[in-house]
């Protein structure tokens, strides 16, 4: 009896040993596996871009320190009524394209409107394209970026918008009980790999390291975070567009991307506009209507006809329908 005893003790004692390292090394292996790039060729229509609406001179620029100490970069455009409206642009973007929508706004309604370039994009990447520090490091930094402005801000309202991933941030933030924002404004929001709304590789824009993502994410599982900065979101962008910004990392995604949209919209009680175009390539648009009845039935919503996934925050109709919105 006491070597049948003394058998199962080793039995179990190699299970407990064995099967993390089985775990381990599957995940290694999952990560390290070599990723091939393929360019797509179909994605997102950049032909609607009006690059000459990006003028920055109607923007004054600006800075403001994090809680790591890190100085990050915005854009201001003041305005006289009583509302703040942040706008957050979208993955491997910046926030010039958003300051066509933003000066609409500003002139329509008299709104202050501020256009931050995200940690990791545009004037706001450091040394560190792509990447973040830590998960959920967005999230803080628009704490601070808040806080930052109500110093200096007489306005008793406060908005978020965010168009792309920038909008899936605006979920996930919004989600979180210390959000202090008075109201968000989606503009075809990115709800996460799993959501409905997503076509595959969000209609050709991104190309996803698969096995990279999900040794990563078995890694998170148990505490391993050394390897998130790895990159495992690869941009499509046509020939002749070309960013030094070309890939996102695990942290920086995943701080993007909401995890739970269901329940972090289900959450988020206070108003809620979504526009999404009618002929998005990144998302199903009309898919936003269940998923938007079934976790906040209080958002408004509106699919915009003739629209693409790059034209919708520059489109008159997008700034119109804001406006009315405000006015409620």
């Amino acid at each position: 009896m006491e070597v049948e005893k003394g058998n199962s003790v080793h039995k179990l004692i190699f299970f407990i040993i064995t099967i993390p390292l089985i775990y381990l090394t599957i995940a290694l292996i999952l990560v390290f596996i070599p990723f091939e790039r393929h360019i797509q060729e179909s994605g997102l229509d950049f032909t609607v871009i009006d690059k000459g609406t990006f003028s920055t001179e109607t923007a004054e620029e600006r800075n403001y320190i994090t809680r790591d100490s890190t100085q990050l970069f915005y854009r201001y455009i003041e305005g006289r009524a009583d509302v703040t409206i942040i706008l957050l642009h979208g993955s491997g973007s910046e926030g010039r394209y958003l300051i066509p929508l933003a000066a609409k706004l500003n002139s329509s309604s008299d709104v202050t409107v501020v256009i931050p370039d995200l940690r990791g994009h545009g004037r706001s990447q450091g040394g560190f394209p792509g990447d973040v520090h830590y998960l959920g490091q967005l999230e803080h930094d628009l704490e601070d970026l808040l806080s930052h402005l109500k110093l200096s801000s007489q306005s008793s309202t406060f908005l978020i918008g965010g168009h792309s991933s920038g909008g899936g941030l605006v979920v996930k933030y919004g989600g979180n009980s210390l959000s202090q924002f008075d109201g968000a404004i989606l503009l075809a929001p990115y709800l996460g790999y799993q959501a409905p709304t997503v076509r595959p590789n969000s209609g050709g824009w991104v190309q996803v390291a698969k096995f990279r993502y999900a040794g990563l994410a078995m890694l998170n599982g148990i505490g391993i975070t050394y390897l998130n900065n790895q990159p495992v979101l690869f941009f499509n962008r046509p020939v002749g567009v070309t960013d030094e910004l070309q890939v996102d990392s695990y942290r920086l995604n995943e701080s993007f991307s909401p995890q739970t949209y269901g329940s972090d919209l289900s959450k988020y009680k206070k108003p809620i506009l979504l526009l999404v175009g009618e002929e998005d390539e990144a998302f199903y648009p009309q898919v936003y209507k269940n998923v938007m009845l079934k976790n906040a039935p209080h958002a408004e919503l509106h699919i915009l006809e003739k629209t693409k996934h790059l034209n919708l925050t520059s489109s008159d109709r997008t700034a119109a329908l804001i406006v009315k919105w405000l006015e409620k």
